[in-house]
């Protein structure tokens, strides 16, 4: 097994079942930014103290309190050359959450969801998280929560932008 393979073991298994742990793998000074897509992003330094609660709940183990049980399985994970020498991870997951109350704030009816993302790790020199960048595929989740969210295929020769709402 690589070593970018032991990284992502070690955070998978971490992430959902250790907080503490999947913190200690993140270096004291880190870059955290989860959704880009978001109307706020953390894409700014911030203190292991102020990543622990955005963790903890994916490693939940109470079914009945709404956060959910989640899990994640990675499709692939490579190296990428990283900046001062330091590798670069990236990972493919999909996520399925069970359990919970809401998702984005829409509530989930009791469904069990399932997306796709990936994560992207600049390790430092002793192998710590220096910056992390995940994008969660919110859409289809959001699609079958009831939001109506259009996808149409811009690719489809003659597809007319004035067809979608609010255009």
């Amino acid at each position: 097994m690589s070593t970018h393979d032991d990284h992502v073991q070690r955070w998978i298994k971490a992430l959902t079942t250790d907080t503490e742990a999947a913190v200690d793998l993140y270096a004291d000074d880190l870059v955290y930014d989860d959704h880009a897509d978001r109307d706020h992003v953390l894409s700014t330094a911030i203190t292991k103290t102020e990543l622990a609660p955005r963790l903890a709940p994916f490693a939940n183990s109470d079914s009945a309190n709404g956060v959910g049980i989640h899990r994640f399985d990675v499709f692939e994970s490579f190296s990428l050359a990283g900046t001062g020498g330091n590798p670069a991870v990236v990972i493919r997951w999909q996520w399925t959450g069970q359990d919970l109350e809401t998702y984005r704030g829409v509530p989930t009816g009791g469904k069990t969801l399932t997306t796709q993302g990936i994560t992207w790790h600049q390790l430092d020199a002793d192998g710590k998280i220096a910056r992390e960048t995940t994008y969660w595929n919110d859409t289809p989740v959001l699609q079958e929560l009831g939001l109506p969210i259009i996808t149409p295929e811009y690719w489809v020769e003659g597809f007319d932008p004035s067809t979608l709402a609010g255009s």
